[in-house]
């Protein structure tokens, strides 16, 4: 009798194994990372960091892609940042091409250039305009 308990105790507990991964999986929700219906896949990633002396950098300080290819900028600082074309805030082209907005901390935002000449694009952060970045857009 004791080897029919063991038994049963097996299948109950198999079926219950069974449902519950059942239930899990049929309710479960797969998102592709290119979900979205005008998502493009991501050419290149920018770092707003911390270098070793504590300093807010661009990483890495100069990325290159082609033109109607996309970027992630991820925040890995403490405060919000931003992503935006021109030397600084004075630049009279300053935001023209591409501006992010604000960037929340460990938050990121993506640029698709689609609308930028191929050409060398220095960038800065409001946060701090000293800090900077170059992307170079190729042609497609």
């Amino acid at each position: 009798m004791n080897k029919n308990k063991k038994i049963l105790s097996l299948i109950i507990a198999s079926t219950i194994f069974s449902s519950v991964l059942t239930f899990q999986l049929s309710n479960a929700q797969i998102q592709s990372p290119e979900s979205d219906i005008n998502s493009t896949s991501i050419a290149a990633v920018i770092i707003i960091t911390k270098d070793k002396e504590g300093n807010t950098v661009f990483s890495p300080q100069l990325t290159t892609i082609k033109q109607d290819e996309e970027i992630l900028i991820k925040n890995n600082d403490t405060v919000k940042h931003s992503f935006i074309n021109g030397k600084n805030p004075k630049d009279p082209m300053a935001g023209k091409i591409f501006d992010s907005g604000q960037i929340l901390p460990k938050e990121s935002a993506e640029y698709l250039a689609d609308n930028a000449d191929p050409g060398n694009y220095t960038f800065y952060t409001t946060t701090n305009p000293n800090v900077t970045g170059q992307l170079s857009i190729l042609q497609k």
